[in-house]
């Protein structure tokens, strides 16, 4: 078993008990969630992606010459995600929803406890740690994002207009899951390493989870959709 697959292993019950029996997901598949259910998830979520191209670069910065390697692929993904919280906006105006005043609330404690997390490990942790955020998010991008946007489109009629942050990331996350697995082989030298790693990737799926949470319960705005979409 690949240093991957002992990563995956040690945060499945983690996946299940935050991400999978999520009530969030539960209403989603129960046709329980509203289009302001939708736009407040997609508040959460910009304000979650619109941190992640600087928190890699941030990353990198950490890096030092014996670490090169590593400190290129965070700048590669950090180029591959800047901008990907506007996504987020077109989806919003597509949903009928004045996004800029949306987004000018305060981001919810899901959204802001992962993001805290990753500037942390960034600048005052292990930077080897962001790859176990990393594989997490593109993970959940590239198994549940296609499968979330048919659904809200086909049984709750979102425009398709509305759901490119989702579909489009459904495609970028299997590349980038792919570069994920092969970083933390590469990069996950020792049981330090490791140990980070897996604690990142577990407290992510927590943030995560508590983002849903947060959308499900109420415990962010559910911004007010000013027309029909």
């Amino acid at each position: 078993m690949g240093r991957f697959e002992q990563v995956v292993e040690a945060c499945r019950e983690d996946y299940v008990r935050h991400i999978a029996t999520n009530p969030l997901i539960q209403m989603l598949g129960e046709g329980r969630v509203s289009r302001e259910h939708y736009a407040a998830y997609l508040v959460q979520t910009f304000h979650l992606v619109r941190h992640t191209s600087r928190t890699l670069a941030l990353g990198a910065a950490r890096c030092d010459d014996r670490k090169r390697a590593l400190r290129a692929w965070f700048i590669e993904q950090a180029g591959e995600e800047h901008g990907h919280e506007l996504f987020c906006l077109k989806d919003l105006r597509n949903l009928g929803v004045d996004a800029e005043a949306a987004v000018a609330a305060p981001a919810g404690p899901g959204a802001s406890g992962l993001f805290t997390q990753n500037y942390f490990l960034a600048s005052y942790g292990n930077p080897v740690a962001i790859l176990g955020v990393a594989s997490a998010t593109e993970g959940m991008g590239a198994e549940i994002a296609g499968g979330f946007a048919q659904m809200l489109v086909q049984r709750y009629g979102i425009p398709e207009a509305a759901v490119t942050f989702l579909r489009s990331h459904a495609g970028f996350d299997q590349k980038h899951l792919v570069e994920a697995r092969r970083a933390i082989e590469e990069f996950v030298t020792s049981d330090a390493d490791f140990d980070d790693v897996v604690h990142a990737r577990r407290m992510t799926y927590h943030h995560y989870g508590q983002m849903f949470r947060d959308v499900a319960e109420g415990r962010v705005p559910l911004p007010t959709l000013a027309r029909a979409a």
